[in-house]
């Protein structure tokens, strides 16, 4: 019984203990949980205090930087009003001095006269008067003379106010009234507000321009050119979106203008946000160069009248003007930047496959000369030690060696003149700009055949210009001509950039390449026969020159000619080279001869090709006038011009060198010889063989 009893009571016992051992469990886990949860809220606490310890701390440098930056600024126009004080203080004490001397002459002057007049004098420079008191012996009074001196104001110019009175007075090139004048002509019908500057309906779009600049003139030069060209950007956007178009390209130069002033105040940024609005726009109206469509399929697609037509071609070639002009900025910053920009997202690869595509029928059809040229700019702006174009690979749509086969076909296909494209652009003065005549007319100089003085809308091209046949025009030719071989030399020379910055001709060996620059070496040298006395001889010799210094460049390592040459070229590649390094040996020597006599008679004309002897004097900085008749002779006959003096002798001897690696002496002896037949009549043979 006992027994049991003792039991019950241990289990009782440790009922109690084991119940009390929870309970303290249960308690501890409590309080654990409390304290974890007062440590986290700690935490919590913590991290607050340190976010707004550091938002305080950022919004305090943030102030700090202002009010440095505000202090600065006021430092700069303390100095600057201390500079004009001081010319102003200037300027006013050399007019009293002049005063108080005239009404001085032969009078004794009183003493507080004497003091302010040394305190004036004292504030000039010591060279700028000279002071001399006579003596008692030769005047019973002191007198006073000052030597003359130019009366000078210096005036100092705020580099934002200059640049205001630049675009004020800007000019497109090839115009008679300035952008300012062709947008006082214009206004639109709805009210427009792009951050300070507002546009009011039915009133002239100059006004809106003007009052901007007037309320930003104040403002740093960088920033100042970038507030004007991304507000006039968005107004662009804005009218083009309402399909008011009239003012666009005017609008256009006026940023060209921004950024031309101080290309160094055209930041990193603003080329950014300006490329990519532009890249928007010029994919909008790039059907304007698409193949596929003709004049009349495109004016009956859009529905609209002839001056619109001209107009948003004008707009494009402007718009890729712009584009030309900014890629050509972004060349002076790092490669990075360079490769940064030259991406899909800013300068668009459809339209530079459709400016310059690598398909012949297309490129016979659609490549209008203003575009190529600014491709090919902007191409040669890309070439760096890491970049050139896209940067893309083989597989790419626009890799180095698509890009080049399209450079290639500059040479061997004429691009041709296109309607409404004949316009200077923004960047040259160079080609044709008959078309301009039409857009001169859409916008009055007084008033429109309804007598208002601000318009809406484009007026009516006048039918006389409408009929004007310029395409078939001697003068629109040649003048096309003359660009179409500018661009070409352009290309050359940036084929010669490519190789060497990038120290490798990888990219041109192929035989297609080497067949297709000796075929063009061959067709200048054509064109140069048909015509010795042509004003643009000296253009096609220079393209010869440098295309036969890329072709140095690819032989000079060469060690198996079958892999780089197809065995038809050879000859071609012969006859080509022979001309330039033999042709006209014994021609060159009697027409030396025949100018230095004709020239000694004191016969001032020209005598062989008179472009040519004019540059050769242009270069030279002579004049008939200035200089004897053999010094003139010499001059004009180290000019290359074709015929009589074929080519420089640098060209002359890289000829030679291309040629000793393909044949032996002997060779070229006997090739030599058969070119120049008149220098051999008592040659033997057998010479050669001893």
């Amino acid at each position: 019984m006992s027994s049991d009893f003792d039991d019950d009571d241990d289990e009782l016992l440790q009922a109690l203990i084991t119940g009390k051992v929870d309970g303290q469990l249960y308690r501890a886990d409590g309080e654990i949980a409390i304290l974890r949860a007062q440590l986290v809220q700690l935490q919590n606490q913590k991290q607050q205090e340190l976010l707004q310890l550091k938002e305080s701390y950022e919004q305090t440098k943030k102030n700090n930087d202002e009010q440095t930056a505000l202090l600065k600024h006021a430092v700069q126009r303390l100095e600057d009003e201390k500079k004009f004080l001081n010319n102003e203080l200037r300027t006013t004490s050399y007019s009293k001095r002049r005063k108080t001397a005239s009404s001085s002459q032969g009078k004794p002057l009183p003493r507080d006269d004497w003091d302010q007049l040394d305190s004036s004098v004292s504030s000039l420079e010591p060279h700028q008067v000279s002071v001399s008191l006579s003596t008692p012996s030769e005047a019973p009074a002191p007198s006073l003379q000052i030597a003359p001196m130019p009366h000078k104001v210096i005036k100092l110019q705020n580099e934002s106010s200059v640049l205001i009175d630049h675009l004020w007075n800007y000019c497109i090139s090839g115009s008679s009234r300035t952008c300012l004048d062709y947008l006082s002509k214009v206004c639109i019908d709805f009210d427009l507000k792009v951050e300070d500057l507002k546009i009011v309906k039915r009133t002239a779009i100059s006004s809106g321009i003007t009052e901007f600049l007037m309320i930003k003139k104040n403002m740093r030069l960088d920033e100042l050119v970038e507030s004007f060209c991304v507000v006039l950007f968005e107004v662009i956007d804005k009218l083009l979106l309402e399909q008011k178009i009239l003012a666009v390209p005017f609008l256009i130069a006026l940023i060209h203008c921004a950024i031309c002033y101080r290309p160094i105040a055209v930041g990193k940024s603003l080329i950014v946000t300006l490329l990519e609005k532009l890249k928007r726009q010029t994919d909008r109206l790039s059907f304007l160069v698409d193949s596929n469509l003709d004049e009349e399929d495109l004016i009956n697609y859009h529905d609209v009248p002839n001056q619109v037509m001209v107009i948003e071609k004008f707009i494009f070639i402007f718009f890729v003007d712009l584009i030309e002009k900014l890629v050509t900025f972004a060349s002076l910053h790092d490669e990075p930047f360079v490769r940064q920009i030259w991406k899909d997202e800013t300068i668009s690869t459809d339209l530079f496959v459709k400016c310059l595509p690598e398909n012949t029928e297309r490129f016979k059809n659609s490549s209008q000369i203003n575009l190529v040229t600014n491709y090919v700019e902007m191409l040669i702006s890309s070439i760096t030690p890491s970049t050139f174009g896209y940067n893309q690979g083989r597989g790419e749509v626009l890799n180095d060696f698509k890009i080049m086969n399209s450079l290639i076909k500059i040479f061997l296909i004429d691009i041709s003149l296109k309607d409404d494209f004949m316009f200077y652009g923004l960047n040259r003065i160079i080609g044709n700009n008959a078309d301009f005549k039409k857009i001169d007319s859409i916008i009055p100089v007084d008033d429109d055949s309804l007598k208002n003085y601000i318009i809406l809308i484009p007026q009516p091209i006048p039918m006389d210009l409408l009929d004007q046949n310029t395409l078939s025009d001697f003068e629109v030719q040649s003048l096309h001509e003359f660009h179409l071989l500018n661009l070409r030399l352009k290309v050359g020379q940036l084929i010669e950039a490519y190789v060497v910055t990038k120290q490798s001709v990888d990219i041109l060996k192929q035989k297609e390449y080497f067949k297709s620059i000796i075929r063009i070496i061959g067709f200048e040298q054509i064109y140069i026969m048909r015509s010795p006395r042509s004003k643009y001889i000296r253009l096609r010799i220079q393209i010869v020159s440098i295309l036969v210094k890329i072709l140095n460049y690819l032989t000079q390592d060469i060690r198996e000619i079958n892999n780089l040459i197809y065995p038809e070229t050879m000859y071609e590649m012969f006859v080509v080279l022979l001309r330039i390094a033999f042709g006209s040996d014994s021609l060159s020597i009697d027409a030396y001869k025949l100018l230095t006599e004709i020239r000694k008679m004191g016969i001032r004309k020209p005598v062989f090709n008179a472009w040519s002897e004019s540059k050769a004097r242009e270069l030279n900085h002579v004049n008939y006038q200035d200089v004897d008749g053999k010094v003139l002779a010499d001059i004009e006959s180290d000019f290359a011009n074709g015929f009589e003096f074929p080519y420089e002798i640098d060209t002359v001897e890289l000829a030679r060198e291309i040629l000793n690696i393909f044949v032996t002496h002997e060779e070229a002896d006997n090739l030599y010889f058969n070119m120049n037949p008149s220098e051999v009549q008592n040659f033997d043979e057998m010479d050669l063989v001893e």
